[in-house]
């Protein structure tokens, strides 16, 4: 009502829109005269006249930037380095905005010079996946205006069929123009390789390069030379792991990427939002031992989920009995909402929740529970309706517990396998037990540590085993293929190949399917798509649903959507949505509803949300004799070609949720489209948790002004009105007074149901925010240690003055451990101080010994530091004598950045390994009544600050203990390669699965140590050895770092 007044008073929002941009609108149409007049070479020309106009006036401001680089590159003073980096900062602003003003000063022209040579080329052929396509297409207006916003850095929000693909290409030539770099990021492969085909035809008339990242292999030469392009067209996926790629090779040469200027997202809410909780992760393998826990503990979880299903029936049985006497209707809710808690997805179940009144019972004994849940332990009357379960599920939270009787079944001989210590209780209790010797403490606690991280390993497997028996349903979250379990995506349907859901979860889904469980990996590099995008100077998108999720655009990524108006009026008819009470009723619904349309020879598109529910369909549609083609994860290689003819006469498509965005269905030439609900007719058979996804599926009808039909059948047995759905619906539904098979439709139960769709929406991104907010905490860390990685990686006066840094840290905390428990300058032993530094550095510091020369703490730190640099400075000497006899220039430089990149590498993965565990026990400080993103801050700033630490410490004593041997210096190391194989965690975790890919073992080059061995012995080598057979690969490591021996110096064993 009051939208409608507003707009009534100041117009639509795409009416606003047009009158803001008009102006722009009409100074390109005032270019396209002199245009015509032009011949092609003329119009060709105008590419390079527009950027010797950009060099006219950035040019001069470019090479300050470049001279200011060069002078702080090669700077070794800190102090005159930090002032260039002042300045330096100020000349990018000033020349970047230079740039920026020039394109916008340019856009009018150059979108009129993209329009004319997209006039010049109609008629053409242009080869697109291996098929000719003829050119026939020029920007409208409408398109112009959302070319605009796109180079405005906003998201244009055009309907489906409205060229999205074509209006990418204005802003991408405009700011391709500077030659740093435009990227255009897509939702698959087959976008990225058509899209890049396709516009590339006018991109190259117009004198720019082009180029796809999936044309090209990881870490390569072309993949180099494919960001080296004006544009580049790629998936979120590739520019995402070529950037971690980028922060763990060896050399500058190894890099692929540049500058992160422009980045233009196509269907931007499906990279932006429905995959913002998948995290892009490297990993590498750690050992397959947990494969032998997940096989053995998998026969007795999947006996107890048979026997749980049992008593569930029962339950049900029970509560249908006492719903017969009326005095026994509440008893009845709490036996059924012991049965929900216990299987929720129970068909009888199902069916008596639909019945009248039954919904509410169940909800009214939910929340006696919950209120009982809450008085102390002694009053609570519902404690034991756990007590009949072995274990309880909570869809909503995707979680599952055990209970005390699942625990006995799962291990009847060992009650105690389930009772997890205090272990920082009984460590402290033994380090001060006087009656056992230090030896005999330290093996005590050895075996504690042991017999803990065992127990939780074990709970862990079992955890995630109940939750793939419980939870995970074959056809919906996941499909076997070729003997591997292979994820579905939940918004699309198709097939993930490659990714892994992570923390054992996908172990315990190969268990329960009995294929090979692989072995566990660890995390090398990370980072969530949000901070990804977010280093983009200019960040724009484009999708035909973006309004929903406007809010979320803009508190993260800064974005505002602007709605551009069709081209042509939009005719397609939304219907209210059909409601049945069962999913067998609806199925035979929108089996009669397709039959009826298939005989007016108008094309179906239906949408499903699984796998399952597709081959339902396809069957009942099989039964009736009607021919139809099923597109989902089995069958994704023909996706482009069934989606193409969906709109064929007399076509029925089911095809699982969003599958084939980005392909238009173009209605059939022999349609009558006078005939009343002529067009694509779109059947929805089930809401989506997201109103946007459903948006998109009524979008792929009435493109281009084409007339339309859209409908959705529901039943209160879907997933979303069975877990979100309110008591309001189903009291709705029983004054309706449903027959079976009877169809209720009303506004005010599609009000009811877009209404728990937004309570979903809003839970879901508050997950999103949240998995932002923990991984920002790790952003600013990477960004440190990317930082110095790069000063490694560029071997300038940076480097050293860093390494000299870290020198001077390690020496200072040594020393200061040293003398910490002396109180006066007559207890320190010097001697020994002397000899430490000696011992773990090389380090000669005579001057720690010489009471008269250093008699405070003080002075004894600085003589330690100055000792410290002499051997630094002797070091540099060395390696540039060397480099001098053999004929090698920058051996010095060579070495100090092979050891910095081992160090870092080897230590910024085990802090990865060590924040994961922190973010996985962090969250039961809720019970606590302790804000875990707040405790998680805290401990992970300490835990860096270690880190930080550590890095000084080990980098000091492994350079300052180099040498060289006469072979020369060290070959590069290969480029770190991911095999084409993408691996995801689970939907119970933080977030809802990143996406992973898994390498080999690191390359650490070898450089002689003092007592021969190879520095990737010194280093701690990472690719294995012989183990040592005392210890247990569960047991904590002897090298004091608190983590397990397999997660640490035996990850390779």
């Amino acid at each position: 009502m009051i939208k409608r007044l507003v707009e009534s008073v100041f117009g639509t929002r795409q009416a606003r829109e047009v009158k803001r941009l008009q102006p722009i609108l009409n100074q390109i149409k005032s270019h396209e005269d002199r245009l015509k007049a032009l011949d092609d070479a003329g119009v060709q020309a105008e590419t390079q006249r527009f950027r010797a106009i950009l060099a006219e006036r950035t040019d001069a401001l470019r090479a300050e930037v470049e001279r200011l680089r060069a002078e702080k590159h090669g700077c070794p003073d800190p102090v005159e380095r930090d002032a260039l980096d002042q300045l330096l900062q100020k000349a990018e602003v000033t020349w970047k905005n230079e740039v920026n003003q020039t394109l916008d000063d340019l856009l009018p022209e150059a979108f009129a010079a993209v329009r004319e040579a997209c006039r010049r080329l109609v008629g053409t052929t242009v080869d697109v996946t291996g098929q000719p396509i003829q050119w026939n297409m020029v920007p409208y207006d409408v398109q112009l205006i959302g070319g605009i916003a796109l180079h405005q850095g906003r998201i244009a929000e055009m309907a489906t069929g409205e060229g999205k693909t074509l209006v990418a290409t204005l802003p991408l030539y405009l700011n391709a123009l500077t030659g740093r770099g435009a990227h255009l990021v897509t939702v698959n492969n087959y976008l990225a390789r058509r899209d890049s085909q396709w516009m590339g035809h006018l991109y190259r008339w117009l004198g720019l390069t082009v180029a796809c990242l999936d044309d090209t292999e990881p870490s390569s030469q072309q993949r180099r030379d494919a960001y080296l392009a004006d544009i580049t067209y790629g998936t979120n996926n590739e520019f995402g792991f070529d950037y971690l790629r980028d922060n763990m090779v060896f050399s500058l040469e190894q890099r692929v990427q540049r500058e992160y200027v422009y980045a233009m997202i196509d269907e931007v809410d499906s990279i932006l939002i429905d995959e913002a909780r998948t995290p892009l992760i490297i990993s590498g393998p750690v050992g397959d031992e947990d494969s032998v826990h997940y096989r053995g503990f998998n026969p007795k979880v999947a006996e107890m989920v048979r026997r749980q299903n049992e008593v569930v029936s029962g339950l049900v049985a029970e509560g249908e009995k006492l719903l017969e006497d009326e005095k026994k209707k509440h008893d009845a809710g709490v036996i059924l909402y012991q049965a929900q808690m216990g299987g929720p997805k129970n068909k009888k179940l199902a069916k008596l929740l639909n019945e009248t009144g039954v919904k509410q019972l169940v909800q009214r004994a939910e929340l006696d529970y919950l209120a009982d849940r809450k008085l102390p332990t002694k009053q609570q009357s519902m404690r034991n309706i756990e007590e009949s379960l072995f274990f309880v599920l909570d869809e909503k939270g995707h979680s599952v517990h055990l209970t005390d009787r699942g625990a006995a079944a799962l291990s009847p001989n060992d009650p105690d396998l389930f009772l997890v210590p205090d272990l920082s209780l009984e460590i402290h209790q033994l380090e001060h037990d006087e009656s056992k010797s230090l030896e005999e403490r330290a093996e005590l606690r050895r075996q504690m540590e042991a017999d803990y991280a065992a127990k939780s390993e074990q709970l862990h497997v079992i955890h995630k085993l109940l939750q793939a028996h419980a939870l995970y349903e074959r056809e919906t979250e996941y499909i076997v293929q070729e003997g591997q379990v292979l994820i579905v995506d939940e918004f699309t349907g198709r097939i993930m190949h490659g990714r892994r859901w992570s923390d054992g979860l996908h172990q315990a889904v190969e268990a329960k399917e009995g294929v090979v469980v692989k072995g566990e990996t660890q995390t090398f590099a990370t980072i969530t798509i949000q901070n990804y995008f977010r280093m983009f100077e200019k960040l724009a998108g484009m999708t035909g649903t973006a309004e929903t999720e406007e809010t979320e655009f803009y508190s993260i990524y800064g974005l505002e959507v602007s709605v551009i108006p069709t081209n042509r009026p939009i005719r397609r008819t939304d219907h209210v949505d059909q409601i049945y009470k069962t999913r067998r009723e609806k199925f035979n619904a929108v089996a009669e509803e397709v039959e009826r349309i298939h005989k007016t020879g108008m094309p179906v598109l239906i949408g499903t949300t699984s796998v399952d529910i597709s081959e339902t369909l396809s069957r009942q549609l099989q039964r009736r004799g009607l021919v139809h083609e099923v597109l989902n994860a089995k069958y994704h290689q023909r996706e482009a070609e069934i989606v193409a003819k969906a709109g064929m006469k007399g076509a029925i498509t089911i095809a699982t949720n969003m599958a084939g965005r980005g392909t238009d269905i173009k209605l059939d030439p022999a349609l009558d489209l006078t005939a009343s609900e002529a067009g694509l007719h779109i059947i929805g058979t089930e809401r989506h948790e997201s109103r946007r996804i459903d948006r998109q599926l009524r979008g792929r009808s009435g493109r281009q002004g084409d007339p339309g039909v859209s409908l959705f059948f529901l039943s209160l047995e879907d997933d979303l009105m069975r877990l979100f759905g309110s008591d309001r619906i189903a009291r709705m539904m029983d004054k309706g007074g449903a027959e079976e098979g009877e169809v209720i439709t009303g506004k005010l139960i599609t009000a009811a149901i877009e209404s728990a769709q937004k309570r979903v929406e809003l839970q879901n991104f508050q997950q999103r925010k949240r998995l932002l907010d923990y991984d920002d905490v790790m952003n600013q860390q990477r960004e440190v240690i990317y930082s110095t990685r790069l000063f490694a990686l560029e071997r300038g006066a940076e480097l050293q003055a860093e390494a000299l840094k870290m020198i001077r840290a390690a020496l200072t905390k040594a020393a200061e451990n040293y003398l910490a428990d002396a109180e006066r300058p007559e207890e320190f032993d010097r001697v020994g101080l002397h000899e430490s530094l000696l011992l773990q550095f090389l380090v000669p510091a005579d001057a720690v010994k010489d009471a008269d020369a250093t008699p405070t703490r003080e002075a004894v730190i600085e003589a330690a530091v100055a000792a410290g640099e002499e051997a630094f400075q002797r070091k540099v000497d060395y390696l540039q004598e060397f480099g001098g006899k053999i004929g090698i220039p920058e051996v010095d430089l060579q070495v100090l950045s092979q050891v910095t990149l081992s160090v870092l590498d080897e230590k910024w993965k085990d802090h990865l390994y060590d924040l994961d565990q922190l973010r996985n026990a962090i969250q039961y400080r809720a019970y606590g009544q302790k804000d875990p993103l707040v405790e998680y801050k805290k401990e992970a700033f300490d835990m860096f600050e270690d880190l930080l630490r550590d890095i000084q410490a080990t980098f000091s004593e492994r350079y300052l203990k180099i040498q060289v041997s006469a072979d020369g210096p060290p070959p590069p190391p290969p480029p770190v390669m991911a095999p084409p194989v993408l691996n995801a965690p689970s939907t119970d975790d933080l977030f809802n699965g990143p996406v992973t890919r898994t390498v080999g073992p690191t390359v650490v080059p070898k450089i002689t140590t003092p007592g021969g061995q190879g520095l990737s012995h010194a280093f701690g080598d990472q690719t294995g050895g012989a183990p040592d057979p005392a210890i247990g690969r569960n047991d904590p490591c002897p090298c004091g770092s608190g983590k397990k021996y397999k997660k640490c110096h035996g990850a390779g064993a």
